[in-house]
């Protein structure tokens, strides 16, 4: 516990070092002391809000979870269960039972992981399956890196917090099996291949790096595993020395994360060719890269770099919130917000602000948290509102429920720098 704790601290640290140039116009400082992290409503969004309808509705008979509903939570036909959702809600409610000490909700995290490591693992090749059947028959047998970067987070957060030595092992097995058969030449990793991990054709997207760098931070947490924190080593400087660009400070400064890159990982030049900025990775990048400073501690720069771009170009001053996509060519930014991107926003500013005391960073996290629960949380129905553009007034609004992955990170992190969890046992060794 101890290590852990000095970690953080020391995470903290180096960010509030770098984050004394960050938005250089708004420098206005109160020190790193004052938390003004609103730990009561994160705490309520996630137990009484979000938790309790997805422990009611989503379990299936055989063991897998239904996660599409419409916004009244009436389920809608699901043919094939996905291995990216069944991870998210595995890893949901995992987190869940560490923040209420609830047993269903880790009966119901195992329950999950028992039917993917039964129905979605592959016994021939390894990996993991990209859907089967409600049943646990094979639907599609090809596999892909996004959504076995979602079966390591969860498989790492369930050992994290129920401590069963067979979801430890399943985890490093999995990364074992991630390693062998989706790294590609230039570090990176292949979007797709097929059963025997021959890649499919295509280009390249940063989406599964990122997400693969967090589930590694997480594993190496749990576990202390080497291999894990040599494989986010090597994702986070492929992100940090291969994939960011840096700005001139005429185009805002800091540095972006581009989406999309061809084969050899050079990225899509224009928005016709397909490129773009995805604003809301370039929030998720900041505080994934924060919490990566016990692997490089050049990650807290490259947060504050890509921070500071992502507020120049995305930050919406007056209401709050980011909007959705940039372009490399320099045609308008697309100022929309769609609902996942102002919960990544919000973690973004509370990561920042309580590692910096800036007071223009807590007021961007104020301001958000406010957009948020005004427009994205659903107080009619439960849940949050599945918004492509707020707000959802004006129809922008999908008759769904979004999964609640996002939610779920954005609440832990909230309630972890609050010191509202409960202590956190050591790595095993």
């Amino acid at each position: 516990m101890a290590t852990r704790a000095l970690t953080r601290r020391g995470a903290l640290a180096l960010l509030g070092a770098a984050g004394a140039t960050l938005g250089a116009g708004c420098s206005e400082s109160n020190g790193r002391g004052a938390s003004r992290i609103d730990t009561a409503w994160h705490r309520a969004d996630l137990v009484d809000n979000l938790l309790p309808r997805w422990l009611a509705h989503a379990p299936l008979s055989a063991g897998g979870f239904q996660l599409s509903f419409d916004r009244r939570w009436q389920p809608q036909p699901q043919p094939e269960l996905e291995l990216t959702g069944q991870s998210r809600l595995v890893f949901a409610f995992a987190a869940g039972h560490e923040i209420t000490q609830d047993a269903r909700h880790l009966d119901l995290a195992r329950r999950g992981a028992d039917f993917l490591l039964a129905h979605f693992r592959d016994p021939v090749h390894g990996g993991f399956f990209h859907t089967v059947a409600p049943d646990g028959s094979l639907r599609a047998g090809i596999k892909r890196a996004y959504g076995h970067a979602f079966a390591l987070l969860a498989l790492a957060e369930l050992y994290r917090v129920g401590r069963d030595a067979r979801h430890r092992e399943a985890a490093l097995h999995a990364w074992r099996d991630i390693q062998a058969g989706f790294f590609d030449a230039a570090g990176g990793l292949v979007n797709e291949c097929n059963r025997d991990f021959r890649p499919l054709p295509g280009g390249r997207t940063q989406n599964p790096v990122m997400h693969m760098f967090e589930a590694l931070l997480l594993l190496h947490e749990a576990t202390g595993d080497k291999a894990a924190l040599a494989g986010a080593r090597q994702l986070g400087d492929f992100a940090a020395y291969k994939l960011l660009q840096g700005q001139a400070e005429a185009q805002g400064g800091g540095a972006r994360i581009p989406e999309w890159y061809d084969g050899a990982w050079q990225p899509l030049p224009t928005r016709e060719a397909g490129g773009y900025i995805d604003l809301g990775h370039q929030f998720e990048w900041s505080h994934l890269m924060t919490s990566g400073v016990a692997v490089s501690p050049v990650y807290p720069q490259v947060a504050e770099r890509v921070l500071t771009y992502a507020l120049a170009t995305g930050y919406d001053e007056i209401d709050g919130g980011c909007g959705q996509r940039a372009f490399p060519d320099g045609a308008k930014a697309d100022p929309s917000k769609g609902w996942w991107q102002q919960a990544e926003c919000l973690h973004a500013m509370l990561v920042a602000a309580q590692a910096t005391g800036r007071n223009d960073l807590w007021r961007r996290y104020e301001q958000t948290l406010g957009l948020v629960k005004a427009e994205l949380v659903d107080a009619e129905q439960g849940g949050w509102r599945a918004a492509v553009a707020l707000p959802c007034k004006s129809g922008h609004c999908r008759d769904e429920q979004p999964d609640p992955y996002h939610m779920t990170r954005l609440h832990q992190t909230a309630l972890r720098l609050a010191g509202a969890l409960p202590a956190a046992r050591p790595a095993a060794a």
